[in-house]
C-alpha cells in the first residue's frame, strides 16, 4: 500500500506528521511526501517540509520518500498520486481558507484516489 501526503509547509507538516505516520505504520504502507513549491519558496523550503515527515517516519520505522515539484497544486497532487500508484491521499486542512475551501475538495472531486482530510486543529486537540 502507498500513501501520498501533500504538505503545505513546515508548520502545517508539524500538525499532522506524527498522526499520518501512525496511520501508515498500522496499514503497513509506504509513504510519499509531496511538497509543491509556491511563489517565493526554494527547494530548501520544500526539503524542510518533507523532513518533518521523514523524521516522524524514521521514529516508527515507516518507509518514506520525498518529492518536491512545482506547478498548479491540485494537478500536481493528482499527477503524483497517479505516477506513484498511491492508494490513498492523506492531507491536512490548513488554517488558511485557500486549503479549507477548495484544495482538499478539488483533490477529492477530480481524482480517482480516496482522500482523507485531517483537520488543522488535530494536534492541539490530541494534546489536551
Amino acid at each position: 500500500m502507498r500513501i501520498l501526503i501533500p504538505t503545505a509547509g513546515e508548520e502545517a507538516a508539524c500538525e499532522i506528521a506524527e498522526y499520518t505516520m501512525e496511520v501508515a505504520k498500522r496499514m503497513g504502507a509506504d509513504v510519499i511526501v509531496l511538497h509543491i513549491l509556491r511563489d517565493g519558496e526554494t527547494d530548501e523550503d520544500g526539503i524542510q517540509s518533507c523532513l518533518v515527515f521523514t523524521n516522524a517516519a524514521n521514529k516508527l520505522g515507516v518507509s518514506v520518500s520525498s518529492r518536491i515539484g512545482g506547478g498548479e497544486v491540485v494537478k500536481a497532487i493528482l499527477r503524483v498520486a497517479q505516477e506513484d500508484n498511491a492508494d490513498i491521499i492523506l492531507m491536512g486542512a490548513s488554517r488558511g481558507s485557500l486549503v479549507e475551501n477548495w484544495l482538499s475538495a478539488d483533490v477529492m472531486g477530480q481524482g480517482n484516489v480516496p482522500v482523507l482530510v485531517i483537520p488543522h486543529c488535530f494536534r492541539r486537540l490530541r494534546n489536551q
